[in-house]
């Protein structure tokens, strides 16, 4: 297949760009930094700094979506909160207006989204099914980004939308955490019950390729692991893959007066179950915690995540 990506040099793209190269398909790679991205992309993969590039009548057979600035680097001002809004639904909008153009659309978009669309939802239980519990910040922005791939795929695309956990591997998060981590310095997050929902970046990975593949696969997926956890869960699980006891706890107070609004981001969470993934078969490498952990701490060579 000829595949477009947007997002492909980031943490979840640049692994899902060498796997598809691995499998054969074509690569079309919009970014806004050539250079960087010839780095790190694997050899043969197109890069484009816009989609105006894409001529109306080249072949374009799949689209993997994941552009956008990452929620989390930054505090959510109002120019913040543009910036994240427009480097997801412009990007979007822009596709939707090369697909439209293209002499031969493409058969299947597959669109990230997060399990932010469910809001802060305390402890319930959540499936592809269920309504946004709150209708907050990370609502508003994963609505207005499904809303928009939505837009796309009426020009005729099969559609797939991903709503993603924290991904985990070596790199994103887990990048910023385990040198903590290793000192002996990580910290349950206020009183840990916060639900944390997650998923290694090779499930991750192979599910989107799967979207891609599958003529069946269609519709919202929670791109999660099966077992979600608390977040004193997922510290203790974390001090203990890098044989540190985790004795230590942050007090909400102060991350609410330094995060302001993205507190939610570390204080919040979503326990979100990816029903329909389990009811279609969908075998992940990594179903607990644990074994996430252990893989991403072992070193790069059982951690390709």
């Amino acid at each position: 297949m000829n595949i477009l990506v947007t997002g492909g040099t980031g943490f979840v793209g640049s692994r899902l760009c060498e796997v598809l190269a691995q499998r054969g398909h074509r690569l079309i790679v919009l970014s806004r930094n050539a250079r960087r991205a010839a780095e790190i992309l694997p050899e043969g993969a197109r890069v484009i700094g816009s989609l105006d590039e894409v001529d109306s009548d080249e072949e374009v057979d799949g689209i993997v979506n994941l552009a956008g600035e990452g929620i989390a680097s930054g505090r959510w001002t109002s120019s913040r909160k543009k910036i994240l809004f427009d480097s997801r639904v412009q990007v979007t909008t822009a596709l939707g207006q090369m697909v439209r153009r293209l002499k031969k659309r493409p058969r299947v978009l597959v669109n990230g989204s997060a399990v932010g669309f469910y809001g802060n939802a305390g402890s319930v239980e959540l499936d592809e099914d269920s309504p946004a519990v709150k209708r907050d910040f990370t609502y508003l922005l994963c609505d207005a980004w499904e809303r928009a791939a939505r837009d796309v795929a009426r020009s005729g695309l099969r559609l797939c939308v991903l709503r993603i956990g924290v991904v985990l591997g070596q790199g994103g998060m887990l990048g910023r955490l385990l040198p903590v981590y290793r000192t002996g310095l990580g910290c349950q997050l206020g009183n840990g019950l916060q639900w944390f929902s997650w998923i290694h970046r090779d499930d991750l990975v192979e599910l989107v390729v799967r979207c891609l593949e599958t003529p069946g696969a269609e519709g919202v997926y929670n791109a999660v692991a099966p077992e979600p956890v608390t977040h004193h869960r997922f510290h203790k699980a974390l001090a203990a893959a890098c044989h540190r006891p985790g004795l230590l706890r942050m007090p909400a107070m102060p991350l609410r007066l330094a995060l302001g609004e993205m507190s939610v981001l570390l204080l919040g969470g979503q326990k979100v179950m990816p029903r329909r993934l389990m009811r279609e078969g969908f075998q992940f490498g990594y179903a607990d915690i644990d074994s996430a952990l252990a893989a991403i701490t072992a070193g790069p060579r059982s951690a390709s995540g």
